[in-house]
Formats: structure tokens, sequence, C-alpha cells
């Protein structure tokens, strides 16, 4: 007599076996689901940071030495502020310098503009990063011009993560960079 069929010992081990490769090759797609999507956490940081950095580095980059009052900065011309930095930046719409603040809050960067050349008339802040990242930090640290003698540096430190909370651990970036004013405040 022939047998044609399976025993019962053979289709258990076959099926453990199918469910054994079933169980490695959906861990292998969730764990490269996992790393796609961490990279893609990772390039909407650098994204945003690199259109906030870059942002900010033009309006520097174009900034004029406040008046003798400080009516942009203070009196004291501090630029640097506890929560952000204030500065004469070109307003090419009006063809005229405006007085602007970069800063911190809501754990996103945003931007003030003034109608003149004062840090009385500032308007409403916009922000310069979405909701899809959180920034923990934005330092500002300017060299030079304090006693009008030499050309100020700004160094921009941005510390940044994802907002996904489904990653973990969360994609964070923490970028650095210096600029300098491109009209340099130079005297014979």
């Amino acid at each position: 007599m022939e047998n044609k069929g399976l025993t019962l010992v053979e289709l258990l081990i076959s099926v453990s076996i199918f469910g054994i490769l079933a169980i490695i090759l959906i861990g292998i797609f969730v764990a490269a689901l996992n790393a796609q999507a961490s990279v893609l956490q990772n390039q909407e940081i650098l994204g945003q940071a690199s259109y906030a950095l870059e942002y900010m580095d033009r309006s520097i980059r174009m900034a004029l030495r406040d008046d003798a009052a400080g009516a942009c900065s203070g009196a004291d011309k501090n630029y640097n502020t506890a929560s952000g930095i204030v500065f004469l930046a070109f307003d090419a719409m009006a063809g005229d310098y405006r007085c602007k603040r970069f800063y911190l809050e809501d754990n996103k960067i945003k931007e003030q503009k003034s109608i003149d050349k004062t840090a009385a008339n500032f308007g409403a802040g916009v922000e310069l990063t979405s909701s899809k990242v959180r920034v923990n930090g934005l330092i500002f640290s300017v060299l030079g011009d304090v006693l009008d003698v030499s050309q100020p540096q700004v160094t921009i430190l941005i510390n940044m993560e994802s907002n996904n909370r489904r990653l973990v651990p969360l994609p964070s970036m923490v970028i650095q960079t210096s600029v300098s004013q491109r009209n340099l405040n130079i005297s014979d």
C-alpha cells in the first residue's frame, strides 16, 4: 500500500518552520520600516535646520550697526538677549533697514520684524520651523562690536529633535554655524 499523504509529524514540522521564517521576515520588515522612518525624520530635521540657519544667516550678513542710542538693540547695544538676537536687518521690500529679532518660543524658531528701526514696533512672531520638529535650544553668541572697534561675528547653535514620538530613540541634531556681517565695519 502506497502512502501519498503527509503524516501529522511532517505537517507540524513544516508549519513550525514556515512560522519561524515568517516571524523572522516580519521582524526584518519592521526593522527596515523603523530605519526608514528614522532616516526620514533626520532629513526633516536637517531640512528645517538648514532653512532656519540660511534664513537667519542671510539677515545677519546684511545687518547694519545700530545707531548711537541703540534704538533697536538697546542702550547697551546688547544684540544677544536671553530670548534671542536683535539687530538692524535690511528689508528689501521697504528698501531700508528695520529692527529684527530671532528667538525661541514654544519649541519653534520665530522671527519678529519692526516697521521701523526701533524695537518698540515689533509685529507678531512668524514661525521659521514647523511642528514636525521640536527646537530644544537656540543660542546666539555675538563676538566683537562691543566697543564699535571690531567686526561682529555671530555663532548660532540649534538643538532640534523629531516631534514623532513613535520613534525610540528620537532622532535629534545639534547644528552650529558662524556668520559675519557682509558690510564690514572698518574705518580707515
